[in-house]
């Protein structure tokens, strides 16, 4: 009866923990993938529908790892200077553990982000 006891105190922990960290490495490499798949994105096509596509690259990234996130809301582009030559691509997606979600505990407990610097595509109207 002891062996039993200590191993689930022993066990149960170790294994829940592995499971979580899973997760989290899962959700780290989904944003990774979306922020390089979003600046590829916009490196190369100018334009307002350049954002759009980078939303569907980003939604596609994070559906390969099993990250629910709305991509309109984990992906945001910023300028990187005033001329806005350049940009700064960010993703964000925070991360069920196991249990705590069906606990009730948000996806606010951990959260995994990347950012990647890009140069925006010209469209050959010499406007970004």
């Amino acid at each position: 009866m002891e062996f039993i006891g200590w191993t689930v105190v022993l066990v149960v922990p170790v294994v829940y923990l592995l499971v979580a960290l899973a997760q989290v490495q899962a959700a780290s490499f989904a944003v990774a993938s979306a922020a390089d798949a979003a600046s590829r994105i916009l490196e190369v096509e100018p334009g307002e529908s350049a954002v759009a596509h980078a939303r569907v690259a980003v939604s596609l990234a994070l559906s390969d790892q099993g990250v629910d996130a709305d991509p309109a809301t984990a992906l945001s582009v910023g300028c990187a200077d005033a001329a806005c030559t350049g940009a700064v691509v960010r993703v964000q997606a925070g991360v069920d553990l196991p249990v705590l979600a069906s606990a009730g505990v948000g996806r606010d407990v951990v959260v995994v982000d990347a950012e990647r610097a890009v140069t925006l595509a010209v469209s050959k109207g010499g406007a970004p």
